[in-house]
């Protein structure tokens, strides 16, 4: 017989974790307890092994939340019931066995497991379960090495717009430019999808990657720091500063003619199984999208929270789409319809990089909502960076200059807009200068 008093509150890093939970369960329970911000039934542990074996999504939801601790209810392995689906029964020494031999977790779904025993209900409000955050924390930038550099320097700033709000209109841009690697905010997944991979035990030596620029110099930085070797497969559109860039860090790169990145996936899958190197893969690699649910998400909230601020509409653009995805799974979870979340991508026929059409495959941005897609021109993009430029003195990128143009486009005349900027304008001399070239051309 299993008692409520047989429930106890236990650290997250003492819970064996043998199950994998596919990321539709994840979001689901992640969901749930950003909306209800409370635990209603406990985690289920053996007592023994503190193998979870009930609430495993829970478990990782609380973990994405930055969670500490946990309700668990102990338990023993004769109150269990486990089958494989096919009707197999299984101890759950025969399930930490296999976990062991196949150095893996095991798919949640190809087991069913019941409880000889009904579950007390409990009331456990979820900020109980989190450290609170220090505000400053390190408020002289002192960084023991350059992951710490690039870790502890989270949150990236959110800065008001002043020239483009109003008295009824307030416009707020974070700037992901000023992640130290990339200037970037794929410095945020190139440090996830390597962490994930050197956690797994399935880094390898030698890293591949499709990538239209900063995704590879993030990759690269955080690989020599771990004495890695990386080769980069850059679209043949991309500008050409790149391949000095990435020179300078000693990646490989090879030129690929195909004018989106996404185009050269499966011929980089081919060479990287070749040459027996990894694929990391930001393109279908859940943790590009968990590293955005996990930092980028919750530290803009807590910024908007730090200045009373709800926001009304973000905007974002769409490459991999992880982390307009992310942000839209948190704002929708929390504040349901209140927020409106947009996308924003490349008019028909048009190359701005760092982002692309929904039709030429993406994977997370069909698990969330979106309120609206908006098309944006190469030419806007720039005119978008050009105009933050001289009202804002900030020098953005072409896709921040994308979501510039779609904000004014959308041109709400109230409420606060949140953009996200991913990047600085200093990678793209290029267009900027043949833009200027084409508008200064006499008639």
């Amino acid at each position: 017989m299993v008692h409520p008093n047989e429930i106890k509150v236990a650290g997250l890093a003492s819970l064996r974790r043998i199950f994998e939970v596919d990321l539709a369960l994840l979001m689901e329970a992640y969901g749930r307890l950003l909306k209800n911000r409370r635990l209603d039934k406990p985690l289920i542990v053996d007592r023994d092994t503190w193998v979870v074996v009930g609430g495993v999504e829970v478990l990782e939801a609380l973990d994405q939340l930055s969670a500490h601790k946990a309700p668990v209810l102990l338990v023993g392995q004769d109150q269990l019931v486990i089958e494989r689906l096919s009707g197999e029964k299984l101890t759950l020494n025969d399930l930490i066995e296999e976990h062991r031999t196949k150095r893996s977790r095991l798919s949640l779904r190809d087991f069913r497991i019941e409880y000889l025993f009904d579950v007390p209900s409990i009331d456990v409000p979820l900020d109980d379960l989190c450290e609170s955050t220090r505000l400053d924390r390190r408020s002289l930038r002192v960084y023991d090495d350059t992951l710490s550099l690039l870790v502890e320097n989270w949150p990236t700033p959110l800065v008001k717009l002043k020239s483009f709000s109003s008295d009824g209109r307030s416009v707020y841009a974070k700037l992901e430019s000023f992640n130290p690697l990339s200037n970037s905010v794929k410095d945020r997944i190139g440090w996830s999808m390597i962490m994930d991979a050197l956690s797994r035990g399935a880094l390898g030596d030698f890293l591949y990657e499709a990538t239209s620029t900063n995704t590879g110099i993030a990759l690269t930085s955080i690989a020599n720091v771990l004495g890695r070797r990386v080769k980069l497969f850059i679209p043949k559109t991309i500008q050409k500063a790149s391949d000095i860039f990435l020179k300078v860090l000693d990646a490989e790169v090879i030129r690929v003619p195909v004018s989106l990145t996404v185009e050269a996936i499966s011929e980089v899958d081919a060479l990287a199984r070749r040459d027996c190197a990894v694929h990391l893969n930001q393109f279908e690699n859940d943790a590009n999208f968990k590293v955005h649910l996990k930092y980028t998400a919750r530290e803009l909230d807590q910024q908007l929270e730090s200045v009373g601020v709800k926001p009304d509409y973000i905007i974002g653009g769409l490459g991999t789409s992880g982390h307009i995805s992310a942000i839209s799974l948190y704002f929708k979870g929390k504040y349901g319809d209140g927020v409106k979340i947009f996308g924003v991508q490349p008019a028909q026929n048009q190359v701005i990089p760092g982002i692309r059409r929904i039709e030429s495959g993406m994977k997370w941005i069909h698990m969330v909502k979106l309120d609206g897609i908006i098309d944006i021109t190469l030419d806007e993009a720039i005119e978008g960076a050009i105009e933050v430029a001289r009202r804002e003195g900030l020098l953005i990128g072409l896709s921040a200059g994308a979501v510039f143009k779609a904000f004014k486009r959308l041109s709400p005349e109230k409420g606060n807009v949140v953009l996200v900027f991913p990047d600085s304008g200093y990678k793209y001399a290029e267009q900027f200068e043949d833009y200027f070239k084409r508008i200064e051309r006499p008639e």
